[in-house]
């Protein structure tokens, strides 16, 4: 077992003093990446939370309550902390926060050529339900639209 496996990951809500971890997690991982403005908009106006050990951010996730929907918006685990089980943390622990807010669905967006991520939210209990062509840039490519019935998770 290597060290990072003895670590204790846990879940809170993103802050502002977060955002330089954050930025240059995003920037590592995905080609589009998004910006401070973006980030500070899902702290101020919807949800973001932050996987961390001790001081160190290793993941997030952001999304938005919108009605009875609930739309993950961004997803992403540090590449060395990657095929560790964190990327489910952080899944589970939105569909038991939408579940809270008695919202019945989840959607997300996920490129289609992200078969790890595709692979996550399957496990999760996600569905692939349609496609968003050229919804990517940088590369350009489709999105694969998911969901998640949270009222059917809660019944298994």
């Amino acid at each position: 077992m290597n060290n990072s496996q003895q670590r204790i990951f846990e879940i809170r809500r993103m802050e502002f003093s977060d955002l330089k971890d954050v930025l240059r997690l995003e920037k590592e991982i995905f080609s589009d990446a998004w910006n401070e403005a973006m980030f500070s908009e899902e702290i101020t106006k919807h949800d973001a939370f932050v996987l961390y050990s001790g001081n160190e951010i290793v993941g997030y996730i952001c999304g938005w309550l919108l009605y009875e929907e609930y739309n993950i918006t961004n997803v992403a685990i540090d590449p060395e902390f990657q095929k560790m089980g964190l990327g489910t943390k952080l899944v589970k622990f939105v569909i038991e926060y939408v579940a809270e807010k008695k919202c019945p669905i989840i959607f997300l967006e996920v490129r289609e050529s992200n078969y790890a991520a595709i692979n996550l939210y399957e496990k999760n209990g996600f569905s692939i339900v349609g496609k968003r062509k050229k919804y990517y840039k940088n590369p350009e490519e489709d999105a694969l639209l998911m969901v998640l019935s949270v009222k059917e998770t809660n019944e298994r």
